[in-house]
């Protein structure tokens, strides 16, 4: 059994955590609205704690779309059918890839460097289109490889 062909990936547009702040935030408003609505919450005395969890909230969804916009990641990810490798502006190098989170529409990577550097990365496959399904065979081989060794080496 042989692996996924040799893949070339150039990594851009990772600025989901914006999203994904704003979401979760927006989750936190319905669900104080709710408990206020319900009653749970019946005098402003009530209401400073949950204050307090809101704004806190908001400072991270505005912190986290502010730092996925600087975020501009012009690194490249190549497997070369047995290893991945990453390079930038500064670096290139061998890395491990770990694929965290797969939702077939995004993928949350996390990138590990030989000297413990980990850096995590959100991936949308519509801004990868032409090579999403090679990447995912390519992980879900090296995945698969880390745990049978025979997978790597040709199989049985």
């Amino acid at each position: 059994m042989s692996g996924p062909p040799a893949l070339t990936f150039a990594m851009r547009g990772n600025g989901l955590d914006g999203f994904i702040a704003a979401g979760m935030t927006l989750a936190l408003v319905l669900s104080l609205v709710g408990l206020f609505a319900s009653g749970a919450m019946q005098s402003p005395a009530d209401l400073l704690y949950p204050s307090l969890l809101l704004l806190g909230s908001f400072s991270l969804a505005v912190f986290c779309a502010a730092c996925s916009r600087l975020a501009a990641c012009d690194a490249v990810l190549r497997w070369d059918g047995q290893s991945w490798f990453r390079s930038d502006q500064s670096d290139a190098g061998v890395c491990a890839v770990h694929c965290v989170m797969d939702f077939q529409v995004c993928m949350l990577l996390r990138l590990q460097a030989p000297g413990g550097a980990r850096e995590w990365i959100w991936l949308r496959r519509k801004d990868h289109v032409k090579n999403w399904y090679p990447l995912r065979r390519a992980l879900i081989f090296d995945n698969v490889s880390a745990h049978d060794p025979s997978v790597g080496i040709g199989g049985k």
